[in-house]
């Protein structure tokens, strides 16, 4: 069963513009790639061809504030989000609408310096884990399907119940190696002692 996932990362600036009297754009990067998380029990960062499939699908993508989806500030569907990969990550483009209340106050809050971090919501479709010298393992997620992406006071990554659960399938699998080598180890010294009878 595919578990939705959450992450907030701290982004050095979003930024606000005004193309027209009546426009309100708010631009900045909501992934930049190959950055790790802080320690979720391990760390974690997203491969630079992670969003290339979810992109090019064109299903709907939201922008939200604070993952609330009674907060819609925009969507890929209407056009007034735009989402574009480059180099350095998953960059977006905003555009709010200021005849909707909460929306006019996010731009504020994001103009101030008071809300300055963005977020992602998505499902996990292809990953791998490795060992680092020091030890801790790292997750690169390979591939994702995008749902919404947010703007959030909240700035930092996030542990998610699903990602802990992705970890811990990660840790059983690599403890269930370990048992079936165990056993397969243990019935060769049995079938060599047999032999020596």
């Amino acid at each position: 069963m595919k578990q939705k996932e959450i992450r907030k990362i701290d982004v050095e600036s979003i930024e606000v513009r005004s193309e027209q009297e009546n426009d309100y754009i708010i631009e900045g990067y909501i992934n930049k790639f190959n950055t790790r998380s802080q320690f979720l029990g391990f760390f974690e960062q997203v491969d630079k061809s992670a969003f290339n499939r979810t992109l090019a699908d064109g299903h709907n993508i939201f922008g939200l504030y604070n993952h609330d989806s009674d907060k819609i500030l925009g969507s890929t569907k209407t056009g007034s989000l735009q989402l574009s990969v480059d180099d350095v990550g998953l960059r977006f483009s905003l555009k709010i609408n200021p005849k909707v209340s909460y929306a006019s106050d996010t731009y504020e809050l994001i103009k101030s310096g008071d809300c300055e971090g963005c977020s992602f919501g998505f499902y996990v479709t292809d990953e791998e884990f490795e060992y680092l010298e020091d030890g801790t393992e790292l997750r690169t997620i390979k591939e994702l399907e995008l749902l919404e992406v947010t703007l959030t006071p909240f700035p930092a990554y996030l542990s998610s119940t699903a990602s802990c659960r992705s970890y811990d399938a990660f840790k059983q699998r690599e403890l269930d190696v370990k048992k079936q080598e165990a056993r397969a180890l243990k019935q060769k010294q049995i079938e060599i002692e047999l032999e020596l009878f």
